[in-house]
């Protein structure tokens, strides 16, 4: 195989393996799709949706048929008052029995009740509405843990490949210790502090292995998945649009695009449809009947009726329980228009915070890669000096074990300006 067909190949399977690579995008639209608790809101929404349309129910027609067979003997017996005293009993028992058909079909509308019944159909389908906030607040929760767990799991595989590097660096010093002590040119006890500094490289690269082993099984538990993520796109985590914007006006897009106020919103109109609903039935309810009926002893032989009515009710007392339920409803929908306020306070704390987050964090990434190259220096000096016997194996120690933790700085940074995006976009409402 040419160099340039080798070169080719290796730049098709590195395109292939960027593809296949699991992006943050894709971890979050996977979780929206397979998360259990994101099901069942859904399945509440369906819920409280179904409610509303029960609630519509009583304002339509209410039809009915009914069918009856009996069969019974014939002895009759007046009910004293009703029939004439002389037809009140039966001369003759008998236990022959006859046939006897009934069939009736009825339809009941409401016609009038103050809209109590319609505003009880409102106040659900704001409730149902209320209900469709909630997954979206869930959904946004879902993203927020998703996209928090990512960047956490990339940014264990930083800290995987920096004590990685730092093990291969400390390896290759105990090689060029172990030289100059062979060759007399340096102490034993360099070659022992080398070997210890070897192991506790080899330590740190373990743990940064069951660390990062375990962030991506968070990251699949956030996702709703059991299988394997496979390799995780190697991401920077993005600006978020308007994040250095004016305080006020963050928190007005905010108010206007969190779920949680929107829930509020719908909570507090159903509250308003509820007690509107209430003082309605302290007025009569109007209903109109239809109704026939058919009987017989022998159907070759029914006899139809046909009947209609109009029905007027009105609980004029019902031991205050009208007034109870009323107090209740301005009660709850008091509370309600309280938590709104809460909420708008909440909102702007939230705000605030992340976006003052993700200003400290992009201040302490810039200062983490001004250490790490500072480190790097220090590092490459101390083995210079070292190599030419000027430097001690403690300075060259030093200065590893100061690059290392620089790039754990740098790693931690990252994930840290990562998270405070992923929390000032929460904050915002945005997904």
């Amino acid at each position: 195989m040419s160099a340039r067909t080798g070169f080719v190949a290796a730049l098709a399977l590195a395109q292939v393996a960027a593809a296949e690579a699991l992006t943050v995008e894709a971890a979050i639209t996977k979780a929206l799709e397979q998360v259990p608790a994101l099901e069942a809101a859904r399945a509440q929404e369906r819920a409280a949706q179904a409610r509303a349309r029960e609630a519509f129910a009583p304002m339509l027609p209410q039809v009915s048929l009914g069918l009856t067979y009996s069969r019974s003997t014939a002895n009759f017996v007046g009910r004293p008052g009703q029939v004439p005293s002389a037809i009140a009993g039966a001369s003759n028992l008998s236990l022959e029995s006859f046939d006897f058909f009934t069939g009736n079909v009825s339809a009941q509308v409401l016609v009038w009740d103050f809209f109590a019944t319609w505003n009880r159909h409102q106040a659900s389908k704001r409730l149902a509405e209320s209900q469709a906030a909630v997954t979206k607040g869930l959904e946004l929760t879902t993203a927020l843990t998703v996209r928090t767990a990512f960047f956490a799991t990339r940014a264990q595989d930083d800290l995987v490949a920096v004590t990685q590097a730092s093990l291969d660096n400390t390896r290759a010093h105990l090689t060029q210790v172990q030289a100059f002590v062979t060759a007399g040119a340096r102490p034993e006890i360099d070659l022992a502090q080398v070997r210890a500094e070897v192991a506790n490289a080899k330590l740190a690269w373990l743990n940064a292995k069951n660390a990062a082993a375990l962030a991506r099984v968070r990251l699949a538990q956030a996702m709703g998945v059991k299988a394997d993520l496979g390799a995780l796109a190697d991401e920077a985590p993005a600006p978020v649009p308007d994040e250095d914007a004016p305080l006020d006006e963050l928190v007005t897009r905010a108010l206007e695009a969190r779920p949680e106020a929107k829930q509020l919103e719908a909570q507090v109109q159903a509250q308003e449809l509820s007690l509107a609903a209430v003082k309605g039935t302290y007025w009569p309810t109007l209903q109109a009947q239809l109704s026939t009926t058919a009987q017989a002893r022998q159907l070759s032989n029914i006899v139809p009726n046909v009947s209609g009515q109009l029905a007027l009710s009105w609980p004029l007392y019902q031991g205050g329980l009208t007034t109870a339920q009323q107090a209740e409803a301005e009660a709850t929908l008091a509370a309600a228009k309280a938590q709104v306020e809460t909420l708008a306070q909440q909102v702007r704390l939230d705000v605030a915070q992340a976006q003052l987050d993700v200003h400290a964090a992009k201040e302490a990434t810039d200062v983490a890669a001004e250490a790490k190259t500072a480190a790097a220096e220090r590092l490459r000096l101390a083995e210079g000096r070292y190599q030419a016997g000027a430097g001690s194996v403690i300075e060259l120690s030093d200065a590893q074990v100061a690059f290392t933790q620089a790039g754990a700085q740098v790693a931690q940074a990252t994930f840290t300006l990562a998270a405070a995006r992923a929390r000032l976009l929460a904050a915002l409402g945005r997904r």
